[in-house]
């Protein structure tokens, strides 16, 4: 796979999509599932999370030969961590923070950017861990047009928000500290699973 560096827009979520689902495409049809890879691995930037759980869910039904041959041709690999992180997400701090659920009026957020630039052993992709009281679009935007408010690397090889491993768990309280717990607690449940983590934590 050829890096390259994708447009710097914002993938929004997918609207009706359940991301805290295990399978949140178990009731979309192959056929209709298979085009849109096609769509999403064209778009710039590509949409490689929705292009990666739709293959998932067709690899589950053992039709997703149409579907890897669309990665190839994009000359775009699939996220091979991605069902793993979430597993673990969905696993070890989605239960943790329905039992601490903030107040209604709470706009604390974490939230985990995929990165490029990484090298076939390490599978291509990391993650960026990081948390915020803006909206997701313009921090991500921050983080793209680098600058004193962007992660190190984000400028070049940030490529899309990954909804599946922080929107089950958002809002979390909008204190610094409850802020930077949360972000640490993402940050170390994706370290065992993602090759390449980066992001602040605190111990």
């Amino acid at each position: 796979m050829e890096h390259r560096r994708h447009a710097p827009d914002c993938n929004p979520p997918l609207d009706g999509l359940d991301y805290a689902c295990s399978r949140p495409f178990s009731k979309w049809k192959s056929g209709h599932l298979d085009t849109l890879i096609g769509g999403w691995l064209q778009l710039q930037p590509p949409c490689l999370e929705l292009a990666t759980l739709a293959l998932e869910e067709l690899t589950i039904r053992r039709e997703d030969l149409q579907a890897r041959m669309k990665f190839a041709n994009a000359d775009l690999e699939p996220i091979a961590w991605l069902a793993d992180a979430r597993h673990s997400v969905r696993d070890v701090l989605l239960p943790d923070i329905q039992e601490t659920a903030p107040k209604s009026s709470a706009r604390g957020k974490v939230y985990v950017i995929l990165r490029g630039g990484y090298t076939e052993t390490n599978l291509w992709y990391g993650a960026y861990v990081g948390s915020t009281m803006r909206p997701i679009a313009k921090r991500f935007a921050e983080h793209r047009a680098g600058g004193p408010r962007s992660a190190r690397g984000l400028p070049t090889h940030g490529i899309e928000p990954l909804y599946s491993l922080f929107a089950p768990l958002n809002p979390v309280a909008s204190s610094r500290g409850k802020l930077r717990e949360w972000e640490t607690r993402l940050h170390e449940c994706l370290a065992p699973i993602v090759p390449k983590v980066t992001g602040d934590v605190a111990f």
